[in-house]
């Protein structure tokens, strides 16, 4: 195909956009180096083994609710061998550990300002700690959370693939990008010399809270005595949002069998209970919706968050998730190419940034990770949907359609086979499918 002068010119302009965009990405971790002149450096450490010594530890988990949920493991593996957990994490996430046992004390992380985030230092130097780790090995940098874990006041400060930070005595190569987040648990631990139990999840709540959930499943108008679906259409990342065809699929394949219970962001579930006719349970806080999850036989989700709490439980689960393996594109198109050399240089620049030191001498796998990998439901009465399109509202409804049909269907045949029971009367052995033969409160 001949190129007309005008796509020449258009091609040439973009080249140059991003040789200049290469250039300022240079520029930006040059600077960012220089960050290493204000953190606090430590003794190096060639052993993480828990001493005599080490007796309070803090974690540091400054993310979102859905990490917080999956590092409940961590937190009761080291407090059953007897030491005092303190964790660090964004309010919303601390309110999944507020009645948690394994917990002796949290501490909010806040960087909505600078302000804030000077008192949120402040207030975390106020205490003394043997050991601090900084848990989350997303490889992007976040330069306030270095800064924040510099400034601990602790002799011992761990962290993942940070080996060009002096501040960080003790960096763990962590390269597996295809592995479940629990596998990065289980090295940590394996690293601290603590032998771990299966890694489930756990989560803790007020009976308070739990009789609201409860008197909530006693009220619904539900006369035909269907079981309960949590349906969450909604959640923390915009691109994960389904659109209102896409709703009404998943409220229609439901119906036959279960009574929708919405959850989530009031504004926007209103409209869908309104066009569903299905009922909306009207939370405060996350930890609301976790009996709700308890209690219900399925859940629905595209949030992660809620994904681990019926996790929690080994509920019935279908999660959407977006396609995040990191593969060339298929256009030729030299915008579209060259976007993806940034995006894999930026990627490179991250870690050389962190863990230049331990790349060179290892030479390890640096393949981008995969997060619908590394944040799958890890529920063995889950059905995992992952979508190659983003957002995805974008995806065809007759494509969504016959993979949520597919997982429903799966979920039902395994209910099936799991609850054999004799029947009586004829000594045969019939199926009854698991929810039907508990009862609810």
């Amino acid at each position: 195909m001949v190129r007309t002068f005008k796509q020449a010119m258009r091609e040439l302009n973009w080249e140059r956009n991003f040789l200049v965009r290469r250039w300022k990405l240079r520029m930006r971790y040059a600077l960012m180096g220089m960050i290493q002149c204000i953190l606090r450096p430590r003794r190096k450490l060639h052993d993480l083994s828990l001493s005599s010594s080490v007796k309070k530890i803090l974690i540091v988990r400054n993310d979102r609710i859905g990490d917080m949920i999956a590092s409940t493991a961590l937190i009761r593996n080291l407090s059953r061998c007897g030491y005092e957990i303190h964790v660090s994490s964004r309010q919303p996430s601390l309110a999944i550990i507020e009645h948690n046992p394994h917990v002796s004390g949290t501490f909010v992380y806040d960087d909505s300002s600078l302000g804030a985030w000077l008192n949120t230092i402040r207030t975390i130097r106020k205490e003394k700690f043997d050991l601090a780790v900084d848990v989350r090995c997303n490889r992007f940098v976040d330069l306030k959370n270095i800064v924040f874990c510099s400034y601990i006041r602790t002799p011992i400060l761990a962290g993942f693939n940070k080996s060009n930070f002096a501040t960080f005595n003790f960096s763990i190569p962590y390269y597996s990008p295809e592995s479940h987040v629990t596998v990065q648990l289980r090295t940590l631990l394996d690293q601290l010399h603590v032998t771990p139990d299966d890694l489930h999840y756990e989560l803790f709540v007020s009976d308070e809270i739990r009789n609201k959930a409860s008197s909530f499943l006693q009220s619904l108008d539900n006369p035909e005595g269907k079981k309960i679906a949590v349906f969450n259409p909604f959640g923390s990342v915009a691109a994960r949002f389904l659109s209102d065809e896409q709703i009404s699929i998943v409220c229609r394949l439901l119906s036959s069998q279960y009574h929708v219970v919405l959850i989530g962001e009031k504004e926007r579930t209103r409209h869908v209970q309104a066009s569903e006719h299905a009922s909306l349970f009207d939370s405060q806080s996350v930890l609301d919706v976790i009996p709700l999850i308890e209690l219900a036989d399925i859940v629905v989700s595209v949030d992660t968050a809620i994904v681990h709490m019926a996790t929690c439980y080994q509920k019935n689960t279908i999660a959407f998730y977006i396609n995040t393996v990191p593969v060339a594109p298929v256009s030729t198109s030299i915008k579209v190419v060259r976007s993806h050399e940034m995006f894999l240089l930026n990627s490179k620049f991250q870690d050389y940034f962190q863990d230049k030191k331990y790349i060179i001498s290892a030479a390890p796998d640096r393949t981008i990770p995969v997060n619908h990998l590394v944040w799958a439901p890890n529920n063995p009465h889950a059905q995992q949907i992952v979508f190659d399109s983003e957002p995805i509202r974008d995806v065809e409804s007759a494509l969504f359609e016959a993979e949520v049909a597919q997982a429903l269907k799966t979920i039902h045949e395994g209910e099936k086979k799991s609850c054999p029971q004799s029947d009586e009367g004829n000594g045969q052995e019939t199926v009854v499918p698991c929810a039907a033969a508990e009862s609810r409160i």
